[in-house]
């Protein structure tokens, strides 16, 4: 959903809602995290051992999708497609190496926070998150939550009302309501997490969370457009939150079980490498076959295999050796200092 939601196409009108998947994944790490690290940072984890963790985990794909998207930009560049200033880029590399959104005054960034790989806007706002998480022990505790919450649900209604959209934080005009979405979602999940661990469980079979995501994604299409607005905001505020904790208790085993260890494996691959192959695919299909003579369900179909297989190739080649090297030494740095 995420891979088509980036490629117009009158056939993904069936899912104009689809952009809620990044929602879900939200409240879902948030969930993750506070069953991860909650106690541990409650008792002996620092701030710099859990956010050091956290970029172990996040910045090799980062950089890596970022770097791809650098060298389609300077490749389109160089080719004569593209005016972009050598200072500029320098700028913008400079932040993006650093995992900080780039200053928002140049023009072929197109007012993206990250313009070499868009997506990581999201992840910027998520160790936002986690640092929040990490540093404010309220922030880990349900009575503050239950107060923290209704009011970061308003800030999250008010920026969609001022912007017209729930899909907020891609681009500078949204940036203020992406950080509401993240910082809503993401402190939800720790709040299912801390009723789920005191024994306020749900069951929800996994195939039925599946379908109905896939309703949250399709449903607005149901409505009419002056609805539209009070259905995506209703997902994120209720529904979707509804879900992650309905399904926490859900288990899966046999095949299905080894699919979602799969897909789990490669979801954060292809979230950070569809976008730098979109543009690829953009540029090769465009040289043979004409400006936007490929179909919007081709070019998703040729995305959404090619980042599986580059996600696939890259997890067992770069991304899983690069974070043990990184934990093991962060391990024995750790030793050597006690």
């Amino acid at each position: 959903m995420v891979i088509s939601d980036h490629i117009p196409s009158v056939i993904w009108n069936i899912a104009p809602s689809r952009a809620l998947a990044v929602d879900f994944f939200f409240v879902l790490s948030g969930f993750v995290l506070a069953h991860a690290y909650g106690d541990r940072l409650s008792s002996s984890m620092s701030v710099r051992a859990f956010m050091t963790r956290r970029l172990i985990r996040l910045y090799p794909l980062y950089i890596l999708g970022s770097t791809l998207g650098a060298m389609l930009i300077a490749a389109q560049v160089l080719k004569g497609w593209m005016h972009v200033p050598l200072s500029e880029f320098a700028i913008v590399s400079f932040f993006g190496i650093a995992f900080l959104p780039c200053p928002p005054f140049f023009d072929w960034t197109a007012s993206a926070p990250f313009p070499f790989d868009g997506p990581a806007w999201s992840l910027f706002f998520e160790l936002v998150a986690n640092l929040l998480l990490a540093s404010f022990a309220f922030l880990r505790r349900r009575q503050s939550l239950l107060i923290f919450l209704p009011i970061a649900a308003l800030a999250l209604a008010y920026f969609t009302v001022q912007s017209g959209t729930f899909d907020m934080g891609w681009k500078y005009e949204t940036f203020p309501g992406g950080a509401a979405r993240l910082v809503y979602e993401f402190f939800a999940g720790v709040l299912i997490y801390d009723f789920w661990r005191k024994g306020y469980r749900w069951h929800l079979p996994a195939a039925i969370a599946f379908a109905l995501l896939f309703v949250v994604a399709m449903g607005s299409a149901l409505t009419h457009n002056m609805f539209r607005m009070a259905w995506d905001l209703s997902m994120q505020l209720v529904f979707i939150p509804l879900i992650v904790a309905l399904a926490a208790n859900a288990t899966v085993s046999g095949s299905l079980a080894r699919l979602c260890t799969v897909l789990g494996n490669l979801s954060y691959g292809i979230y950070m490498l569809h976008i730098p192959i979109l543009i690829a695919m953009g540029l090769v299909t465009n040289h043979l076959f004409g400006e936007d003579q490929v179909s919007g369900l081709t070019m998703t179909l040729i995305v959404a295999v090619l980042a599986t297989i580059a996600a696939a190739l890259v997890h067992t080649t770069y991304d899983v050796p690069l974070r043990n090297m990184l934990t093991q030494r962060l391990k024995a740095r750790s030793t050597s200092a006690e």
